[in-house]
C-alpha cells in the first residue's frame, strides 16, 4: 500500500477487533464503530478511519469485502488484553506500508535515542524518496499521530516531539509478530538474518536466535546453521 491515510488510536483497533464476528457483514459494525472512535466529531473522519482500519486488519487477510471472515489478528485480540496488543497493532502497520517501512528506517537512521523527533526532517526525507506529493505528506504526518497514540513519541511543538522510553516486549509477543509476519508477506520461511528489524524498531526487543529457539517444535522448526538462520511455520 502506497498511502497511510488517517491515524489510528490503537484502543479503536482493539475495540473493533474484539466487537466484529466473522460471517457477518461489516456494514453491521459501522454503527458500532461511531460509537468506539467518540474522540472524532465529524462523520466524515469517523468513516475514513474506519476505512483504513478495516483495510488493514480485516479486508487484508481476505479476498472479499463482503462478510467478515476470521483471522490471526482478530483472535489474538479476542484472546490477549489491550496492552499486549498494541505492538503487534503497530507492527502490522510496517509491515503492510511499504511507506511506512521506509519511514521506520529513516526515523531511526536520522534520530537516536537521545535526540527530539523533527516532522520536517522526516517529511524531507520521505519527500526526496516518493516524490513531494500531498499523500507523502500526509501519510508522514499520520504516522507521526500514531506514534503518538501509541505512546511511541510525545509532542512538544507543532513540528518537535520528544522519544519516550522503549517499552519491553515479551517473548511471546514478538513470536506472534513474526507469525504475522510470515502471513501478510505469504511465507512459511523466516530468514532471521536478513529479516527487517524495522518491525521491532520501537520497542525493546528480545534476542530473535533465542526466541526461535524457545519456541522451536511449539509454533515452528528452528534452523540454525552455518551463515543461515531459518523460522519454517
Amino acid at each position: 500500500m502506497i498511502g497511510y491515510d488517517r491515524p489510528l488510536k490503537p484502543e479503536w483497533i482493539y475495540k473493533s477487533l474484539q466487537m466484529v464476528e466473522p460471517g457477518r457483514k461489516p456494514e453491521e459494525f459501522y454503527d458500532a464503530y461511531n460509537d468506539i472512535a467518540v474522540e472524532l466529531t465529524g462523520k466524515d473522519g469517523r468513516r475514513k478511519t474506519r476505512t483504513v482500519l478495516f483495510r488493514t486488519f480485516i479486508y487484508r487477510f481476505q479476498e472479499v469485502k463482503t462478510r467478515i471472515e476470521n483471522n490471526f489478528l482478530i483472535e489474538l485480540s479476542k484472546k490477549k488484553d489491550f496492552e499486549y496488543m498494541k505492538p503487534i497493532y503497530l507492527s502490522m502497520f510496517i509491515i503492510d506500508y511499504d511507506i511506512l517501512t521506509y519511514f521506520t528506517q529513516m526515523y531511526f537512521k536520522i534520530f537516536d535515542a537521545s535526540q527530539q523527533v523533527s516532522s520536517t526532517a522526516l517529511t524531507k526525507r520521505m519527500t526526496e524518496a516518493y516524490g513531494d506529493t500531498e499523500i507523502i505528506k500526509r501519510s508522514t504526518r499520520s504516522f507521526l499521530k500514531t506514534l503518538t497514540d501509541f505512546k511511541i513519541i510525545k509532542p512538544r511543538t507543532s513540528t518537535i516531539y520528544d522519544q519516550l522510553p522503549k517499552i519491553a516486549i515479551s517473548e511471546d509477543q514478538v513470536a506472534d509478530i513474526l507469525y504475522l509476519y510470515s502471513i501478510v508477506k505469504g511465507t512459511k520461511q523466516i530468514d532471521l538474518l536478513n529479516i527487517d528489524k524495522s518491525i521491532f524498531a520501537f520497542y525493546n526487543t528480545p534476542n530473535l536466535s533465542e526466541v526461535a529457539n524457545k519456541f522451536h517444535i511449539e509454533k515452528w522448526e528452528y534452523i540454525n546453521g552455518l551463515n543461515r538462520e531459518l523460522i519454517i511455520m
